[in-house]
């Protein structure tokens, strides 16, 4: 959204415009285009600085969770990058998406109880690391 392209006349025409994904370049339009990139390129760089922030917040965490396990620490129910989500939104006070979270070498969730190191991508190119404790019942 914001850019300006060149396309053929009858793309633009048949395909874009008509489908609501483009408008016509005038002089009105294009003022219209940089506003939304200045809003967009000032609303990246306030969401940089709570991440920063939430940053030291994230080091400092770590969550418990109780699942039903194996006597050799196998659980029943996996732990989800979900519910790991859920919590650290919690602990934090900034939404946390699922797909931000990574559980590095475990894939997808997390099999076995104990401690696990788990990784939050807060914002591109800056992570944190925080510690998940998954007991047995």
């Amino acid at each position: 959204m914001g850019d300006i392209k060149e396309v053929s006349d009858g793309y633009g025409r048949n395909f874009l415009i008509a489908r609501g994904l483009a408008k016509l370049a005038t002089p009105t339009t294009v003022q219209e285009a940089e506003g939304l990139k200045k809003k967009a390129e000032m609303e990246m760089n306030v969401s940089l600085e709570k991440a920063k922030e939430a940053v030291g917040k994230v080091k400092d965490v770590t969550l418990e969770f109780t699942k039903k396990a194996s006597k050799a620490g196998k659980l029943f129910a996996s732990l989800t990058k979900e519910e790991v989500a859920q919590e650290l939104t919690k602990a934090i006070g900034n939404k946390v998406g699922a797909d931000m979270i990574d559980f590095k070498e475990h894939g997808e969730h997390i099999k076995q109880s104990g401690e696990h190191l788990v990784e939050v991508e807060l914002a591109p190119q800056i992570k944190a690391e925080f510690k998940v404790v998954v007991k047995g019942e």
